[in-house]
């Protein structure tokens, strides 16, 4: 996933999965390498180009959405409509550079409004992103936050209630290894609650933060994680979400080192 280059431009981070041997990626849509609202259809054409003659697959398109002011649970009847218009464009972008996957998470409830409303702002703003999806022949791939970062979808019965209220087949829960960690859960537990698991960042955890760090450089028991999905079947894509200010400087290393770890362990050729 490139959100570890932030700090590198998107060519950069290209060739290191050329060097790598890494032909899947994750696009983390976000400044300096793609942002929906800055020339979309040149970047979107080049990188659309670069990633055809690398034969590089994109397996899932995850607009920046911690940081930049949008919020789909906002208690601001307008900043939210703005939030849903943000996500909208972002699924035309992930379809026009030809993947069948958007990330998107729930936002943050504002903390003078009742929890039950947030929640109910973040499950309309998703409805209405999974009906566009729909339309487009996209899948959305609804990801848990850690407690740390937001206060409404932070673990699977989060994502199993939204699925329930919107019924829509566009939508699909993930599991996240260091919010899957933080709320107790495993692997098992999301194959028994959802009707199919849609995608997987791969991180390990301190167990204690939000932390999300290169494998082995942490406590969370990536390995079992990673049998479990192969004992459940699990045929989707695998991303490393590895972020945090001690790797944005080399972010190759932290890359070659998760990899070979991978290799290591037996679940890489």
């Amino acid at each position: 996933m490139n959100i570890t280059y932030r700090h590198y431009s998107l060519d950069y981070f290209l060739e290191s999965m050329t060097q790598l041997g890494i032909n899947h990626i994750e696009l983390w849509a976000g400044e300096p390498h793609l942002y929906v609202y800055r020339n979309v259809l040149g970047n979107i054409r080049y990188i659309r180009r670069q990633l055809k003659a690398r034969g590089m697959k994109l397996v899932c398109f995850t607009p920046e959405q911690c940081v930049y002011p949008y919020n789909i649970a906002a208690s601001d009847a307008g900043w939210r409509q703005k939030s849903v218009d943000y996500f909208t464009e972002n699924l035309y972008a992930a379809a026009e550079l030809e993947t069948e996957m958007m990330l998107l998470t729930s936002g943050i409830g504002d903390f003078a409004t009742p929890l039950e409303e947030a929640l109910d702002y973040a499950s309309d703003s998703i409805y209405r992103i999974a009906r566009v999806a729909e339309r487009e022949g996209l899948t959305v791939v609804l990801e848990p936050l850690t407690k740390f970062e937001s206060n409404l979808i932070t673990d699977l019965n989060g994502i199993r209630r939204v699925m329930d209220q919107i019924q829509s087949p566009a939508l699909k829960g993930m599991i996240d290894t260091v919010a899957m960690q933080l709320a107790g859960e495993g692997p098992g537990d999301y194959f028994d609650a959802l009707p199919e698991l849609g995608h997987v960042h791969l991180i390990d955890g301190d167990g204690v933060s939000d932390a999300h760090l290169g494998l082995d450089d942490g406590v969370l028991d990536w390995r079992s994680c990673l049998t479990a999905l192969q004992n459940s079947q699990y045929d989707g894509a695998i991303t490393l979400e590895i972020m945090g200010f001690r790797y944005y400087e080399n972010p190759q290393e932290v890359l070659m080192k998760s990899i070979a770890a991978l290799r290591e362990s037996g679940f890489l050729s």
